[in-house]
């Protein structure tokens, strides 16, 4: 990847307490080691003291946003599709969000940066049925990702500033507000509002692929011809056996 250009970005971490469980420990040491020649800025509430946590990691920074916006998972999709989110990370092209259930194995940003893309995350299809096919079920999945329509999960996610700025801009000229979870947004209703796909660009399922797994990664592996993404999401939840082999359970 040292053939593109060094990104301008960010790696945002949001965080709403400091007991962090061992996998989440995991998650972040692997975040510093594989990213840490960025910066790294964990997105926090006002009241929330991480002294602990940035103690163990001192050159990563901190940027509060009001407790009200981590009461739950609706206020803090209200926090991810606002203005108020983007607009401080304006100096960067790009932020990555890096919840603490992904994990990346490499650092690609210089080439995800330099594709063009408004907004990636990992492939998902809201159906049950697809959430744990086998590798045996390759060919299912494939179809499945071609034929439905997407939310690209936002747990491990890049996005263009400027890209997400302009999206939620025009939206909210022409629509209410939106309810649901904030990758929907960027993703599956920016492909059922007709209008909407004109204003943000999104990758296929494969490229998609390339970038982070989540739901069904032994299908996906197959997929991608046993080479694995730039990182994944929910690995705990979404077949943990299939990850025992390329996820250290302790980070060293």
């Amino acid at each position: 990847m040292s053939s593109f250009p060094q990104p301008s970005i960010v790696i945002l971490v949001p965080i709403y307490r400091n007991d962090l469980t061992a996998s989440e420990k995991n998650s972040l040491a692997q975040c510093w080691k594989v990213l840490g020649h960025y910066p790294i800025v964990f997105v926090k509430p006002e009241s929330l003291s991480l002294e602990s946590i940035v103690s163990e990691f001192p050159e990563l920074s901190t940027h509060s946003f009001p407790d009200s916006c981590f009461t739950g998972t609706d206020s803090y999709n209200r926090l991810l599709i606002s203005n108020d989110f983007y607009q401080p990370f304006r100096e960067y092209e790009h932020i990555l969000i890096y919840q603490l259930d992904a994990f990346v194995f490499r650092d690609e940003l210089p080439y995800w940066c330099s594709q063009g893309l408004d907004y990636v995350g990992s492939p998902t299809i809201h159906k049950e049925e697809f959430d744990a096919l086998t590798a045996t079920h390759k060919d299912d999945y494939a179809e499945a990702l071609s034929t439905h329509r997407l939310v690209f999960n936002g747990g491990l996610s890049l996005r263009r500033v400027a890209g997400m700025l302009r999206y939620l801009r025009i939206y909210s000229i022409f629509y209410p507000a939106w309810k649901g979870n904030e990758d929907m947004l960027f993703s599956q209703e920016a492909t059922r509002l007709k209008p909407m796909k004109f204003f943000i660009k999104l990758p296929d399922w494969e490229q998609a692929l390339r970038f982070s797994f989540e739901k069904s990664p032994a299908a996906s592996y197959e997929l991608t011809n046993h080479s694995l993404p730039f990182g994944c999401h929910a690995w705990e939840r979404y077949d943990p056996k299939f990850w025992e082999s390329h996820i250290p359970q302790n980070h060293e």
